[in-house]
């Protein structure tokens, strides 16, 4: 558990976290700025001010973009802390009923499996409270291909099960793979993508069970159901992480929460001995495209193709860059093959924030989302690309707010079409 008074009394109010601040850039309030919010933190844990809606409605103001932390001479985590605040206002307030639910059902794969095999996954705005500001529409299409039939659609991992042997055997390298939900039952072509280019590489796949990472959960602040997904998965992945290499997770939020937040978790739970086995599996994972440019020949493999003149820009997702210090490897591949353009502020954050932000306070993920869709507009670019599902919602929702025809397609998609020509 932090010990937010100390860190807290660290922050020197300098300031230079403030004007780059996602929720400050909306709203542009001192209180909901990361100095405000580490400010009432630490009065906040030292009892000298209840935890009222008030302050609740602070705390839930944050999009948890941890841009503050990689600015602040201190890198003071005010992310982590309000992070913390969350398990607390879940305890004293309780949690939405379709939160309940959204939960429930990421603890539950059998019954996920069911609601999804004829629905999608909606972006959590779809239960906004009244007085946001709505949506210009919902293009379903930009959400992932859905058939008119129920039960017809598969997820990934209904799809894919067990060890998938490359057809192009060049190794006797052998890596698993993490889908994250959202690739797992919106966004398949990502897996699919991932698939293609594992094997043209020759390296063989296993695809194994596995549960929710528990991000969507975690912050909001549901702490138990986030420790249940945690102890899951260790009982999964230790049936098979001694016979691969590498465990592979193609989402910045899931390779974040697992890398980083499962520990954050365990740590606030005191639970030791889930701590010690996350420590022993941790190793082996690792974001998808940051394993294929530094431990595979996929460069190589990528610049036996032609460069079209296909004209695309990158946005760095808050959980890959920030968290991770993931965001050259992307763009060195994508690079090979495609007009690549920098739009201005490209790590600047998407708005996404989550399910609270999402549903509660809308109007800050749509606000946020306006100035980032701008950017990519005005870089010319037909294609923005990132190693995210959630920013992939979120950008498809931004850009057709602004009547944007930019299209987003993920890293591994594009690689995997500029692979089709190799042999």
């Amino acid at each position: 558990m932090l010990d937010i008074s100390s860190i807290s009394s660290s922050c020197v109010k300098c300031a230079k976290c403030v004007p780059s601040c996602t929720i400050y850039q909306v709203n542009r309030d001192e209180v909901t700025s990361p100095r405000g919010f580490v400010d009432l933190l630490g009065v906040y844990s030292k009892n000298n001010l209840d935890l009222d809606r008030n302050l609740k409605n602070i705390f839930e103001s944050c999009f948890l973009c941890t841009t503050c932390t990689t600015l602040c001479p201190q890198s003071i985590d005010t992310a982590s802390m309000i992070q913390q605040s969350r398990i607390d206002i879940a305890e004293k307030f309780g949690i939405a009923w379709y939160k309940k639910f959204y939960f429930y059902l990421l603890k539950h794969r059998k019954l996920m499996d069911f609601v999804f095999s004829f629905t999608s996954f909606v972006a959590p705005c779809a239960f906004k409270k009244s007085g946001d500001k709505l949506r210009s529409r919902f293009n379903m299409s930009k959400f992932g291909k859905r058939t008119i039939f129920p039960f017809e659609t598969k997820s990934f991992l209904q799809k894919y099960k067990g060890l998938i042997e490359s057809k192009n055997k060049k190794s006797n390298k052998k890596v698993a793979i993490f889908i994250g939900c959202l690739s797992n039952y919106n966004y398949t072509q990502v897996g699919d993508s991932l698939l293609f280019i594992l094997d043209k590489l020759g390296i063989d796949t296993f695809v194994p069970k596995q549960e929710c990472c528990g991000a969507p959960a975690y912050f909001t602040g549901d702490i138990k159901s986030v420790l249940y997904l945690i102890n899951k998965n260790l009982d999964l992945f230790e049936k098979f992480i001694d016979d691969v290499d590498v465990v592979l997770v193609p989402e910045a939020t899931c390779a974040a929460m697992i890398m980083v937040d499962w520990k954050h978790a365990l740590e606030y739970s005191k639970d030791a001995k889930n701590l010690a086995r996350l420590n022993k599996i941790l190793p082996k994972f690792q974001m998808a495209t940051s394993y294929l440019y530094n431990q595979t020949n996929l460069l190589d493999l990528l610049k036996q193709s032609s460069k079209n003149d296909i004209k695309i820009t990158y946005h760095d997702p808050c959980h890959a860059k920030k968290v991770l210090n993931i965001y050259k490897e992307p763009r060195i591949l994508l690079e090979q093959n495609y007009n690549f353009v920098e739009m201005k502020e490209c790590d600047r954050c998407c708005g996404f924030g989550g399910v609270t932000i999402q549903s509660e306070k809308y109007h800050l993920a749509y606000n946020a989302g306006k100035a980032k869709a701008k950017n990519i507009e005005d870089s010319k670019a037909s294609i923005v690309s990132s190693e995210c599902s959630a920013c992939r919602m979120q950008l498809n929702n931004a850009l057709d707010n602004i009547d944007s025809n930019v299209a987003f397609r993920h890293p591994l998609e594009l690689i995997k079409e500029a692979l089709n020509e190799v042999c």
